[in-house]
Order: C-alpha cells, then sequence, then structure tokens
C-alpha cells in the first residue's frame, strides 16, 4: 500500500475540510510517486487506498523538553499531563499529549520531548479523513519534519496569500522547535520586497544564533537570495533552498512522535469493508449458488418422493379396493401379504417354525465342536431367544443367518435374539 503525506494548514486559517492541501504520494521505499496540491475531496481515491501521514502545522503543535523523574513508561505517560500544565496556555484536557522516544543508555540526563496539541482539531482532521475511507492515519509535527544538520537552525516559511499571511516553522535541533503564524496585522499583504524584509527579520529574531537554513517555495527562491544579499547581516546567516518533499519524508521517518495515537480509536479500528468488499460479494455468490443448487436437489427428489407415494397408492387400490383411506399403503400392503399368506395356509418369514427352521439349518452349518451347550429356545415379539452355556462362533453364525435374511443379537452373556432383518 502506497503512503500518502498531506501538509495540513494551520488551524486558524483553515477552511477544514475544503482547504487545498500539499501532498507526496510515494511507494513504501520512499520513492516519490506524485505531488501537487488539491482539496480532501479530489484526493478521496488515493486517501481511500493509502496509508495517510499528516504534517500538522507547527503553530498547532507546542514542543516541550522536559527531564522527567526515572519511572517506567506507563507512569510516566500519567504524569506527563501535571509536568506540562504550567507551560501551556489551553486547558490541559483539551490536549493531546505524546512523549517522544527513550533517550539512550548513554543519556544521563533523563530529558524526554512532549508534543502538544489541541485534541479538538486533531479529531476534526481524522473525522474528515476517516469518512473518505482512510484506515490508517499517523500526524505529527512539521517542525520535527524539516531536514536538520547539527549547529545549525532549519526554518521553512510557507505564505498564503489567500489569508495574507504566512507560516514560519523552525527546528533548532534533534528534538526541539517551534512554529508561529505571522498574520496581515504584522506583515504587508502584497507580495514585494518589504514583506519578504519582515518575513526574513522575524525568522532572524526568533533563530538562536548560528547559521539558518530556510526552506521556501520553489519559485520565490530568487527573490528571498536578492533580499538577502542586500542585507550582510543576513547573508552571512541565512541560505535559502527549496522545498523538496523527498527530503522531507526521509525526515519524518525519523519522528517517533505520532499525534493521532488515541484519536478516533473506534474508528481507526473499525472494519474496513472497502478491503473486503470482493471477497464478501464472491463469499456471497458462492453461498447463493449453493443455496439454489441445494433446494433444486431437494425439490427433486421431493417430487420423486411425490411420484413413488403416489404410485404406491395407485397399486394398493388396485388391489385392496375395499380400503378407503390408507395413511400409510406400503405397511398395510406387508401387513395385507402376511395375512393373506398365513390365510392360504403358507409360514410368514416371522412365525416360530420358520424362525426355529433357519435356525437349526444355520445350526447344523457350524462344526459341532465350536458350537456352546443349547439351553433353552423361547418365542417372544416374533423372534426366537436362545439360552446357551458356553462361547457362541458369533461371526459364523451371523454370516450364515444374515444370508437367510436374520440378524443376530445379544441381550446378555448367554441369551442371544434372532429376528428378521428389518
Amino acid at each position: 500500500m502506497n503512503k500518502l503525506y498531506l501538509r495540513v494548514p494551520a488551524s486558524h486559517i483553515a477552511a477544514w475540510p475544503d482547504s487545498v492541501v500539499s501532498y507526496a504520494l510515494c511507494s513504501n521505499d520512499g520513492h516519490v510517486l506524485g505531488e501537487g496540491r488539491g482539496t480532501l475531496t479530489e484526493l478521496s481515491d488515493t486517501i481511500n487506498k493509502s496509508k495517510i501521514t499528516l504534517i500538522i502545522a507547527a503553530s498547532d503543535v507546542t514542543i516541550l523538553r522536559l527531564t522527567v523523574p526515572p519511572m517506567s513508561e506507563a507512569k510516566l505517560k500519567l504524569a506527563v499531563p501535571n509536568l506540562v500544565e504550567d507551560q501551556l496556555a489551553s486547558d490541559i484536557s483539551d490536549c493531546v499529549l505524546m512523549l517522544g522516544a527513550k533517550p539512550s543508555k548513554s543519556d544521563a540526563t533523563n530529558v524526554r520531548t512532549v508534543a502538544v496539541a489541541l485534541r479538538s482539531w486533531l479529531q476534526q482532521i481524522s473525522k474528515s479523513l476517516f469518512a473518505l475511507g482512510a484506515s490508517h492515519v499517523r500526524a505529527m509535527p512539521e517542525q520535527l519534519c524539516i531536514p536538520y544538520q547539527e549547529n545549525q537552525c532549519s526554518a521553512r516559511l510557507e505564505e498564503h496569500l489567500q489569508n495574507e499571511c504566512a507560516s514560519l516553522a523552525l527546528r533548532f535541533d534533534g528534538d526541539s522547535g517551534m512554529g508561529v503564524l505571522l498574520g496581515a496585522e504584522q506583515l504587508e499583504a502584497e507580495q514585494n520586497e518589504h514583506g519578504i524584509e519582515q518575513y526574513l527579520d522575524t525568522l532572524v529574531h526568533l533563530s538562536p544564533s548560528g547559521p539558518i537554513s530556510l526552506e521556501i517555495s520553489g519559485e520565490l527562491i530568487d527573490q528571498y537570495k536578492a533580499v538577502i544579499v542586500a542585507n550582510p547581516a543576513w547573508a552571512e546567516r541565512v541560505t535559502v533552498r527549496a522545498f523538496n518533499w523527498a527530503d522531507t519524508i526521509q525526515t519524518a521517518k525519523t519522528v517517533s512522535v505520532n499525534l493521532m495515537s488515541g484519536i478516533n480509536i473506534a474508528q481507526a479500528q473499525r472494519i474496513q469493508w472497502q478491503i473486503w468488499r470482493w471477497p464478501l460479494l464472491f463469499l456471497i455468490l458462492v453461498v447463493v449458488v449453493n443455496i439454489i443448487g441445494l433446494n433444486s436437489a431437494y425439490w427433486g427428489l421431493k417430487r420423486e418422493v411425490r411420484t413413488l407415494n403416489m404410485g404406491i397408492s395407485q397399486t394398493y387400490k388396485v388391489s385392496f379396493p375395499k380400503d378407503v383411506s390408507v395413511p400409510f399403503p406400503l405397511q398395510q400392503m406387508k401387513k395385507n401379504l402376511s395375512i393373506a399368506q398365513r390365510n392360504s395356509g403358507q409360514a410368514a418369514a416371522t412365525d416360530f417354525t420358520v424362525l426355529l427352521t433357519e435356525l437349526g439349518s444355520a445350526w447344523r452349518s457350524i462344526n459341532p465342536q465350536q458350537l456352546p451347550k443349547l439351553v433353552s429356545v423361547e418365542y417372544k415379539d416374533k423372534a426366537l431367544l436362545i439360552q446357551i452355556k458356553g462361547a457362541l462362533p458369533q461371526e459364523e453364525l451371523q454370516r450364515i443367518l444374515s444370508s437367510k435374511g436374520l440378524s443376530l443379537k445379544k441381550n446378555n452373556a448367554e441369551v442371544w435374539q434372532i429376528k428378521v432383518t428389518e
């Protein structure tokens, strides 16, 4: 899945979610596939298919550096609100506080980075993205995404001509930075030399002593260079370079702070039906096809059963016209045939004499040395109950009786039942 990077404008000037944002689409290996500007609606298809990384305007995120007491990570997260409450102008309950990565073991100062942002603004951003089908959203401070070199201040300046203001982000070192929104009351609304001078003057005053590397839009490079060269004090400190998405993306990969942790968790963990829509449709199709097939087979068998029952009923009515209504014609026909056989002097298969004759024939077919002593023979419920003394060759006797349509069943240790197989 590709990654989509979005530069979110400052909350004070954003008409979210209709604001125009700068974006870059890159592959998993960091190769930039495309970049430009557009609204969330215009980027909806890409948002739905990509992992989202938001670069939150530096003016909306406060970066604090705190010396924290030695304690576990879980206890430290609970203690952070109390540690930073005095340094914030907003109510601590309205803010999201995220700890940076743990310091290395060689660092004895135990200083940690804490990023603070308004919860309502982050929720508004995430809600818009999840509504467009986003499934994975991260957010990080812009000041920590500026390419940085040791012993220099890195800055990024973006002018918003429509809002007559500019966003300034500064990174002082690897873990600290700040951002300000320079409004029309401070700066010239028109894009001229005087306005650029005031931008640069603000930058120099906010930056610590030392060299400053300033990122600016590529089309403004020449104008800024001309103003800097004209001022020797600035020329010694400030160098200008064009904003580059590839460098920003590589720097963002090193940022450990994710401001979206804990924001809209319920939405982030919801089932992403867009991903499963085709497998689910295929599963539904398979189920429907099987249901149709099973029902077709069922109705075919049911028609066959109905036809057979009608045939049996017709045959029974022809054979026994005096019987008006018979619910089970097949069983009644067997019963009537058995009665007719008895009335004509023929023995039924369940009669005592027939069963005893078949048993005697099977008994004589077995080696006499293998046969137990026959104690008694009893006729009960159309079956023979024989009592023996000794071991009965069950398998051989069962095989012979089965060929005659009889079954052999053991009632207890010495009593066996012989009856017609149903």
